[in-house]
């Protein structure tokens, strides 16, 4: 991709974030205080950035930039400076003096280069100036002069008890037969860090949001709520309906690092086990159900072997600590829908994926929080200020229209009005 696209393609993500506030839409201070805290509390998806939040200061900035280029969007495209790739705080000078250091001593952490550049070599800063630690890494790295050892704290870890802290991630499965043709199959897999059981794993014909909620849900159906789920930053994990569905069960996320798959070893090491012990024996050309009953036998035998490294058997190390098992809600399924937010017209009707629904009276302007399930969108409940105001009816505008006929002959029958008079 150019630079041009890419500028335009950064400048229609910050429009998205800050669409509601530049749209003409009616925001009191209230509303558009609410908004932003909401903007600012979930994750993005930020194209060309390993950032997932946006600031409060942030998202200001972008909606003073889109007016004053007079609304159009390419007042939000990134400013290049003219003299990228240079280092405005750190002059020629100062640059031979940190390379003189570095001939000492190549190790030097950041912070003693610094000290050095200030107590030695002062005549090179104005007094009031200090060494910028993340320019002069910058400088470093550009320069490779950095040492490339690698020193990262990895340490091995191990949750204390059941359910404190659930591993999940997803392997490539082997091909299955899907209405007569092959299709790639995906094992998304859900593992408990201290006993090594499986809450749930099952094979899928995708890996995206849906498949692995529908794993997860199955998991807290089977083995109650863990505390923390720990994951990585793949596109079906980074949703921001993952995150409602996590909090209103009490679950906390936590993303691995970008590249560091050190930390998910656990089921890394039982994917291998899994090529090697199941999908190597596993006859070709399944159906995706065989697939996943044979795997479903297999996972039974697996929770009664003795793992190699705990010394007993997951399913007996798992029982053994479950004072940290919280059990799964009776309405479990409620928690893993969809929310989204809209405001009620004047005419008590809002708009959801192309239906038109009808909200309570006592809602008309108010901004809503709509909660449904993807694959049956025509059940919609409503909330507002955390409370449920029911199921949304589809709108039928010939019942309204019934409904008011029999208003307006009831209020003729009862003030004894003559029809013609109404005219």
């Amino acid at each position: 991709m150019d630079e041009k696209n890419m500028k335009m393609a950064i400048a229609t993500f910050r429009f998205g974030v800050i669409a509601e506030f530049v749209t003409g839409v009616s925001l009191d201070r209230g509303e558009q205080a609410l908004l932003l805290r909401q903007k600012c509390f979930r994750k993005y998806k930020i194209p060309y950035s390993t950032s997932t939040t946006i600031t409060r200061s942030t998202i200001k900035k972008w909606i003073s930039d889109y007016k004053a280029a007079g609304e159009k969007i390419e007042g939000l495209m990134p400013r290049t400076r003219k003299d990228k790739g240079h280092f405005r705080s750190l002059d020629e000078a100062l640059q031979m003096a940190i390379k003189e250091i570095l001939k000492e001593k190549i190790d030097r952490p950041l912070t003693g280069i610094a000290l050095i550049l200030e107590l030695q070599h002062r005549k090179y800063l104005r007094p009031d100036e200090e060494i910028n630690l993340s320019v002069l890494y910058r400088y470093l790295k550009k320069q490779r002069l950095l040492d490339n050892g690698n020193t990262n704290d990895r340490r091995s870890f191990e949750a204390p008890e059941s359910n404190v802290l659930w591993q999940s991630d997803i392997m490539h499965g082997p091909q299955v037969i899907d209405h007569g043709k092959l299709k790639k199959s995906y094992l998304v897999a859900i593992l408990d860090d201290y006993s090594r059981l499986i809450p749930h794993a099952e094979f899928y014909l995708s890996e995206n949001v849906s498949t692995f909620k529908s794993c997860l849900k199955k998991a807290v159906e089977s083995r109650g709520l863990p505390h923390k789920l720990y994951i990585d930053n793949g596109a079906c994990y980074k949703s921001l309906n993952l995150e409602q569905v996590a909090s209103c069960l009490k679950i906390s996320i936590i993303h691995t690092p970008p590249y560091v798959p050190q930390g998910r070893g656990k089921i890394e090491r039982w994917f291998r086990f899994i090529r090697d012990n199941f999908i190597a024996v596993c006859p070709p050309k399944l159906t995706l159900g065989e697939l996943n009953e044979r795997f479903k036998d297999w996972l039974i035998s697996y929770h009664q072997r003795v793992h190699s490294v705990t010394g007993e058997t997951p399913l007996d190390r798992y029982r053994s600590k479950m004072r940290c098992v919280r059990p799964a809600p009776r309405d479990l399924i409620d928690y893993f829908r969809m929310i989204d937010f809209r405001r009620v017209k004047k005419d008590r009707t809002f708009q959801l994926n192309g239906i038109v629904f009808e909200a309570p009276v006592r809602l008309i302007d108010k901004r809503i929080e709509v909660r449904f399930h993807q694959e049956s969108i025509e059940d919609v409940e409503i909330f507002y200020n955390d409370l449920s105001y029911g199921k949304a009816s589809i709108l039928n505008k010939v019942v309204n229209y019934r409904i008011s006929r029999t208003k307006i002959v009831s209020a003729i029958e009862e003030s004894k009005i003559k029809p013609s008079e109404l005219f």
